[in-house]
């Protein structure tokens, strides 16, 4: 039986095919777009090399109704090489002052150092959630975190992002935070968090321009419905930068 050589050409091509079929549907990582969104925000080295970052910011609280309840400022200090938070506040005419550094955690009302085990374990969680927020997404590769690609998806039924599902903890009422790049040039546009039965939508609607990273310069937080719609605008976040330094 005699084989014909075109055969043989038209079955690799077959082959080809069906290989880079594969290749188009594959859905990429988790970290290949958290890889892509911190090199969309001024890459690794860059934001490695700021030393001390020190900031305002301004949270004002709405009502259902659209009524302000309060608004607090706080004055931010992120430092590395060593490592340091410092938060600076008034509640209620007072001054307060937390402080997480290596050695621990100190936290000052009116100059007094605090020793309630309570405010003390408030103001970590505090000064750890400060970091947190500010830092994306560059903290959003941490090795503890389990992360999860979910596809392309539609936030506020019109802009299209990339959804990365990030867990801290497989405990039953643990947060469950999802986060939104934009599918054009990665940077970080939004994110969600199921807390304690409760979806609230993040948005970044502005980014500073000084120090080449893009962070948060003006957020607004949304509770939503169960159909993932927005029930009512909770808060809004203004974040001024005083100065930074770097290596």
């Amino acid at each position: 039986m005699v084989r014909h050589p075109y055969l043989k050409i038209f079955g690799l091509f077959i082959l080809l095919g069906l290989s880079l079929t594969g290749c188009e549907s594959e859905d990429p990582s988790a970290d290949f777009i958290l890889q892509k969104s911190l090199e969309a925000h001024g890459g690794r080295e860059r934001w490695k090399k700021i030393k001390c970052i020190r900031y305002r910011k301004t949270t004002t609280f709405y009502d259902p109704t659209g009524v302000i309840e309060k608004k607090n400022v706080q004055q931010i200090t992120h430092q590395w090489r060593p490592k340091k938070t410092e938060m600076i506040w008034e509640n209620e005419g007072k001054p307060y002052r937390a402080l997480k550094d290596p050695t621990g955690i100190s936290l000052y009302k009116e100059g007094i150092l605090q020793k309630d085990s309570l405010l003390l374990a408030q103001a970590n969680t505090n000064l750890k959630a400060a970091l947190y927020v500010y830092w994306q997404p560059f903290n959003l590769l941490e090795n503890k975190a389990q992360r999860n690609y979910l596809g392309i998806q539609k936030i506020l039924d019109s802009i299209s992002v990339h959804a990365v599902q990030i867990r801290y903890s497989e405990e039953k009422n643990a947060d469950v935070w999802t986060y939104f790049f934009d599918t054009q040039n990665y940077r970080l546009c939004a994110a969600q968090v199921l807390h304690y039965k409760r979806i609230s939508l993040i948005v970044n609607e502005a980014v500073e321009s000084e120090t080449g990273l893009f962070l948060n310069h003006k957020r607004k937080s949304y509770f939503l419905d169960t159909l993932g719609k927005i029930k009512y605008l909770r808060a809004a976040y203004s974040y001024e930068i005083d100065s930074f330094t770097t290596d």
